[in-house]
């Protein structure tokens, strides 16, 4: 009996313990943490860069292009006053981007980029053409593409991209930073951008409710107070000058009307005119005269009797002369 009792306590406390498992959670880490080897952002302040092997009072050199602790001394140096609320000032870290080494190991500490952000607007059903500037029908869903280098951020500990807000303006003055899709689906305009491009996916359908006319809309990033820091276009921001067109009317057209790609026209050869052959003449036979030989005149023969006499006169007298 005391064994079972034993048994069931150690079921019962053995439970609690695995459910307390699945609700304890790890500390969560902060955008501010910077893993080791980690990209930094120009305009970022309060980094912790203890992971990167950097302590208070620690000196970071940088390097123009092709030089390295092993090659000669740095072109610049700065000293860390407090590696866990690290601040990548404009003024001093503007045009010296990449590999900055911790000059008491010679080892990299960390990589300073420039920011850069872009945006634009897509349709999703028909061909996810880029519409930015153009007139669009009231039933075409629509999506952003975000571009930029702030997905890095999605390497550090517990960071599921860069946080980027979109806002939506109607010339009116009215403002969105929630729009709804043709599902009904209100989304915030806040994005985990873990990737570039980065595609949004459907957030706005004009037809649930929008008005027609002109909206410009842009992006923003101030993870970190970079914007606040470092407010530049392109950079942390996005120009304001983006647009896009709702039209009144609505279509049906189950695709955008292509750019044809034109088809070489036949190239017309002329049909030459028949070459009649004209007949060669057949020459005319020219009766050639066939020279007649002139014939020679055979020797008439002497009448047989006027031989005879000839003959036998002859030879009376050769035997008139022999028997002389």
């Amino acid at each position: 009996m005391i064994q079972r009792e034993i048994l069931r306590r150690i079921i019962h406390f053995g439970c609690i313990f695995i459910l307390a498992l699945f609700f304890i959670t790890p500390a969560h880490a902060a955008i501010s943490d910077i893993p080791a080897g980690g990209t930094v952002f120009i305009g970022e302040e309060g980094l912790d860069i203890t992971a990167c092997g950097v302590a208070d009072g620690d000196t970071l050199g940088w390097f123009a292009a092709g030089g390295s602790p092993t090659t000669g001394s740095p072109t610049i140096t700065i000293q860390v006053s407090d590696a866990t609320s690290f601040y990548v000032a404009p003024q001093t870290f503007q045009g010296k981007t990449g590999t900055w080494y911790n000059m008491g190991t010679n080892s990299p500490a960390i990589i300073v980029a420039d920011p850069n952000l872009g945006i634009r607007v897509y349709d999703v059903d028909y061909g996810q053409i880029d519409r930015t500037g153009l007139w669009v029908p009231m039933d075409f869903e629509l999506q952003f593409r975000i571009e930029t280098n702030l997905h890095a951020m999605a390497v550090r500990p517990g960071v599921a991209g860069a946080p980027i807000e979109v806002r939506v303006n109607q010339k009116d003055g009215i403002e969105y930073s929630t729009l709804t899709n043709r599902a009904g689906v209100a989304t915030p305009l806040l994005f985990a951008v873990d990737r570039n491009p980065y595609m949004t996916g459907p957030v706005w359908y004009p037809d649930a409710g929008y008005s027609r006319g002109v909206y410009d809309f842009y992006a923003f990033c101030n993870a970190n107070n970079m914007k606040d820091n470092y407010n530049v276009v392109g950079k942390t921001i996005t120009p304001l000058s983006e647009t896009v067109s709702l039209s009144k009317t609505t279509t049906t057209t189950p695709a955008p009307t292509q750019t044809p790609i034109p088809t070489p026209k036949p190239t017309t050869l002329a049909t030459p005119f028949p070459t009649v052959a004209t007949p060669t003449p057949a020459p005319t036979p020219v009766a050639t005269q066939e020279s007649t030989a002139t014939p020679i005149p055979e020797p008439t023969a002497a009448p047989l009797a006027l031989a005879t006499s000839l003959g036998a006169l002859a030879l009376i007298t050769r035997l008139h002369l022999r028997n002389k």
